[in-house]
């Protein structure tokens, strides 16, 4: 999710090159059009690769690096040139729409598919206790108040344990696979689909972000509507498109879904957070934030809730739905 401040949209909003109207909605549409086939090309590779490494690795490591690889990017950037308040607010700001709005437009779609609600499957509460174990560090994060080295290399360790715990079960039914002809063929088209679904992204990021300011700007939206509600779903489109794809593709889609949004979301959680304690000038101090580290921690326990006992219906989805535009106007009340 990208979050930037007001003057920092405001700024973008008045130099930014602004063609026709016309133009620029025919240039969103083109992004589109990319989005869902690069959602084509990353949703059939998980499925491929789920098959052979399983779902914790696909779905949690794999693709929840592969969805969180813009937002990296972007903090990284931000970071350099010290907006700290603009990279926490990337590295969370994706939690509040992918828990809310994104996994309850997942639980929707799979009933409408399906007619019945999403069961987990395979080892999901792993996903679901690292997830717990990254809202804690965000709670003591907060009373702690401040972002520096030592608890940069604490939240960086949290995941760098996620990603290994979740090799290591991996790592004999890889191997297994790797050994055959036919199983390293498969391997090798997951890569592909996969690697060619997120050049895509990257290549179109940019100009889908840029397209979205330049609209807002020619309809005259605020910067404030820009930050809470257009970038935000802009910037994870198709992180939720690709978990669609996936939630209609297979009955086991749904849980596949979910677990990347909590991989990728973990990854924000500690990653992200981490390269701002690490490579910041100074201890950040993040009291300005702090309402995001609330909606984050509140949001973040309610989903766990929900997946704690396995399966996630539609009515829950809609429940989530509701909070994000709770959440939302409670932010412009502020």
């Amino acid at each position: 999710m990208l979050s930037l401040s007001e003057p920092t949209l405001s700024l973008i909003l008045i130099t930014a090159q602004q063609s026709p109207l016309w133009l620029e909605i025919l240039l969103m549409a083109g992004v589109l059009v990319a989005f869902g086939v690069a959602a084509g090309f990353i949703s059939k590779g998980t499925e491929k690769l789920e098959a052979l490494a399983g779902q914790g690795m696909a779905g949690g490591v794999i693709l929840g690096l592969m969805a969180a690889l813009p937002e990296t990017i972007f903090v990284v950037i931000a970071v350099i040139h010290g907006a700290y308040p603009v990279a926490i607010g990337t590295a969370l700001g994706g939690n509040v729409i992918l828990f809310t709005l994104g996994i309850g437009l997942v639980a929707v779609a799979y009933f409408g598919r399906w007619k019945k609600e999403i069961v987990m499957k395979e080892d999901y509460k792993v996903d679901v206790m690292f997830l717990m174990l990254s809202t804690a560090a965000l709670l003591v994060l907060l009373l702690y108040g401040k972002l520096d080295l030592v608890t940069g290399v604490l939240l960086f360790a949290i995941y760098g344990v996620y990603v290994v715990y979740r090799y290591s079960q991996s790592h004999s039914r890889i191997m297994q696979h790797m050994r055959t002809e036919t199983g390293r063929k498969e391997f090798l088209e997951a890569a592909m689909l996969m690697a060619v679904g997120m050049a895509i992204v990257v290549l179109f990021s940019n100009l889908f972000i840029d397209t979205i300011i330049n609209v807002a700007g020619i309809l005259g939206i605020g910067a404030v509507w820009l930050a809470l509600v257009i970038t935000p779903i802009a910037s994870d489109f198709e992180e939720q498109l690709s978990a669609y794809r996936l939630t209609r593709g297979s009955v086991g889609g749904g849980s596949t879904a979910i677990v990347s949004f909590i991989g990728g979301k973990l990854e924000n959680n500690t990653v992200l957070l981490g390269v701002i304690g690490i490579f910041a000038a100074a201890p950040v101090y993040i009291a300005s934030t702090a309402s995001e580290f609330i909606a984050v921690i509140i949001i973040n326990v309610i989903a766990i809730g929900f997946l704690a006992r396995g399966r996630f219906t539609h009515r829950q989805g809609l429940f989530m739905m509701a909070l994000y535009f709770v959440t939302i106007a409670a932010a412009f009340i502020v």
